[in-house]
């Protein structure tokens, strides 16, 4: 059943302790990211907080269905777009530990310069047309944090004997983040993927494109067998492929013209 700002998710177990959340929608057919967690013997790692305080809570509850007890909350913002991070205070107010890149904040300082507006709530008005009212009632009591933590080109967390690989792959975005982790052999990508639209450029220039590529092409190099998307279903490895293959082009008619 669809509900007010969370839409109809649909919950998938990897397997090794990793989950994706995938279908939440905010408002008409506005696409929220997916959502990743990873667990371990005493953590929970979150990539993507989902956008409404619907979306969060029914995050927070599958986690710790699948993994109550847990002593220790991270959570990996994988870019500064407000569908992958609106509902990040949810998850600061229960003190996760919030990893994003360090353009993070500069990059939500220029969106908002660039909408014309002076908070987050009117920043997600904007851009999803809604009035006060509905914002009230389908997003709810959440905002975007800074994070706590910065990654700059790469991070490797250990936490309670498992790597997570936090690396930059700008393109998308400036502050765009991928979460490798190798023990499933689960890459989630942010919007470095997009199996619902391809990948989606217009926020760069060719030369952003340029560095997608090269940060794709790192990944290639990567023992992947599951991608979860920043948006769209879960593929294989070759999804990394195709990227590319549709970023050269785009390369090749730009410079075309």
């Amino acid at each position: 059943m669809n509900k007010i700002g969370m839409g109809s998710p649909r919950t998938v177990d990897l397997a090794n302790g990793v989950h994706a959340i995938l279908e939440l929608t905010t408002i008409g057919d506005h696409h929220a990211a997916n959502v990743g967690i990873v667990t371990t013997r005493k953590a929970l790692v979150f990539i993507n907080s989902g956008q409404t305080e619907a979306q969060a809570r029914a995050i927070w509850d599958y986690a710790q269905m699948a993994a109550p007890r847990r002593e220790m909350t991270y959570l990996v913002l994988t870019h500064h777009h407000l569908d992958h991070c609106f509902a990040a205070s949810y998850f600061d107010d229960r003190h996760a530990l919030i990893y994003g890149h360090r353009s993070f904040s500069s990059c939500m300082a220029e969106m908002r310069k660039h909408l014309g507006q002076h908070d987050y709530q009117g920043m997600l008005m904007e851009m999803l047309k809604m009035t006060p009212e509905t914002f009230r009632t389908t997003v709810g009591n959440v905002h975007p944090v800074a994070p706590h933590r910065h990654v700059a080109e790469e991070l490797s967390l250990a936490i309670n004997g498992e790597e997570i690989a936090i690396m930059h792959l700008p393109g998308h975005t400036r502050s765009e983040l991928v979460v490798y982790h190798p023990r499933s052999k689960v890459l989630f990508a942010g919007d470095a993927i997009n199996t619902k639209a391809g990948p989606v450029t217009m926020f760069g220039q060719p030369k952003d494109w340029q560095q997608w590529i090269a940060g794709l092409e790192k990944l290639q190099k990567l023992e992947i067998e599951k991608v979860v998307p920043g948006h769209g279903d879960i593929a294989g490895p070759e999804i990394i492929d195709k990227h590319i293959a549709i970023l050269e082009k785009k390369l090749a008619a730009a410079a075309a013209k």
